[in-house]
């Protein structure tokens, strides 16, 4: 299944105020998403759904959001109760993303229908919708052929469908080029490492081969690290000029020692982990593990977006990357 919309799937916004919305947010899309609501007193009771959408429809009008009717909210609302979606979570999403309800009924029915028919969880459904609305135009028996599809895709025990419920952006892109490229990760990725690289970075199944090799060749080559830490981080995930400036950062600061493995494999123990490096926000990467000031950090950032325009002066080894870069990419790349 192929949109050219598929990139529209990301976005913020606010939370109900009245609801406790555990959220979380897709490290690729940047999308925030319920994963789960309750009311503030904890409390569970019998609800009207007419009551609850004259709540939910207030709030919107307190935001400046008036222009959908109660009628078709009320729809909405309801279906997403007969899936089974508990009204604090209903109240959260559609808070946080009212455009969700510029979609006609129909198209909600469509698609919640053909997930269901896969087994797919009432919530993880309304999580993959809020990640990427688009699935909502996405015509039903095409989606129901991507999913079977899906479903018999497998790396270990992990099932693509059920990575998909999470990055729904993998219903978009072609199951034999995923599969293409799970083969081609497999040749440099042991089956130990495979499936954890995927579940902690499913963007290497529908990025640009070449991007995905940038970035493993830099954190193998001038980072030193090898197969097993690039698995369990969420580094790929990240661009190459963010994975760049991390570690830059802390290297030029004398924070970072490059790690030999083949004569000491616990050599890369002498630093963070590239979990810590890689997947920590600004403040904390700062504060934490470098131990200096956002401040400091966002001046360098600006420093390090000037010298790749410039050409970038640290990667002393860059002629034998682009030499094993190509390498890979004549082996693997289709």
């Amino acid at each position: 299944m192929r949109t050219k919309d598929a990139t529209l799937c990301y976005g913020q916004g606010n939370i109900h105020p009245l609801i406790i919305c555990h959220l979380n947010t897709s490290p690729v899309t940047k999308r925030t998403y319920c994963i789960e609501g309750r009311s503030k007193d904890g409390g569970e009771q019998i609800i009207s759904s007419e009551e609850r959408t004259t709540e939910l429809l207030n709030t919107l009008e307190n935001k400046g959001v008036t222009r959908y009717s109660r009628q078709h909210t009320l729809a909405l609302y309801q279906l997403l109760l007969d899936l089974g979606i508990k009204y604090q979570t209903i109240e959260s999403q559609l808070s946080e993303m009212p455009d969700l309800l510029s979609h006609p009924i129909s198209k909600w029915q469509d698609t919640s229908g053909v997930m269901v028919e896969a087994g797919v969880d009432s919530v993880k459904i309304l999580q993959s919708i809020a990640l990427c609305p688009i699935l909502l135009k996405v015509q039903p028996q095409e989606l129901r052929q991507t999913i079977a599809k899906l479903r018999e895709l497998k790396v270990g025990k992990l099932n693509l469908l059920t990575l998909a419920t999470r990055y729904p952006v993998l219903l978009f892109h072609p199951p034999k080029l995923i599969s293409q490229r799970i083969k081609n990760l497999g040749s440099i990725f042991p089956p130990s490492e495979l499936s954890m690289l995927i579940r902690n970075n499913p963007s290497v199944l529908t990025d640009k081969w070449t991007t995905v090799i940038d970035k493993i060749m830099y954190i193998h080559k001038v980072m030193g690290l090898e197969q097993p830490q690039i698995a369990s981080s969420r580094a790929l995930q990240k661009s190459l000029l963010h994975i760049k400036t991390r570690h830059q950062f802390l290297y030029r600061a004398g924070l970072y020692k490059t790690p030999d493995l083949l004569r000491d494999k616990h050599s890369h123990r002498h630093n963070h982990k590239l979990s810590d490096i890689m997947d920590t926000s600004d403040a904390l990467f700062a504060n934490k593990v470098a131990h200096l000031t956002e401040l400091e950090y966002q001046v360098f950032c600006n420093m390090i977006v000037e010298e790749e325009e410039d050409g970038s002066p640290y990667a002393d080894s860059e002629d034998e990357i682009e030499d094993l870069k190509a390498n890979y990419l004549k082996k693997y790349d289709r």
